[in-house]
């Protein structure tokens, strides 16, 4: 009778650490597939900023002084568009043209610009996008015009 209430608790331990198994990989596939679709809504944000921010005129960044510090939204003159701005609302990157809003990405927790006081020209921007899980993107560019 032992040997079966053995065989019974293995048995028991197996198809217990089986099911453990199947949940923990089922779970790392929706985090898998969540970081997929949250990479593509930043690649969305940082082609758009990418693109603008290659245009802005260097004088006319608005709400990014070169202090250092981390900021929540940029504002600025593109040489095609005129006046612009970026920022995030309702977990959406925004972007504003000629008094209008247009949505970039969707599931964008933050959106931080800051500009170092040595080197003001060079612009580093993060974007962060969160849902469930979170993914950071980071690029710095130069401002030429």
């Amino acid at each position: 009778m032992n040997k079966m209430k053995i065989i019974y608790v293995c048995l028991f331990i197996f198809l217990f650490l089986l099911i453990g198994l199947t949940l923990l990989k089922i779970k790392h596939n929706e985090e898998y597939q969540q970081k997929v679709v949250l990479s593509q809504e930043i690649h969305k944000g940082l082609v758009h900023l990418m693109y603008d921010l290659t245009m802005a005129q260097k004088n006319s960044i608005h709400g990014v002084p070169a202090d250092g510090q981390w900021h929540d939204r940029i504002a600025f003159f593109q040489t095609q568009q005129g006046p612009m701005e970026y920022l995030v609302r309702n977990n959406r990157l925004l972007r504003f043209s000629n008094g209008k809003a247009m949505l970039i990405a969707d599931n964008i927790a933050e959106l931080r610009i800051r500009r170092q006081q040595q080197v003001p020209d060079i612009l580093e921007v993060q974007l962060e996008a969160q849902k469930n899980v979170t993914l950071i993107s980071n690029f710095r560019i130069r401002l030429i015009h």
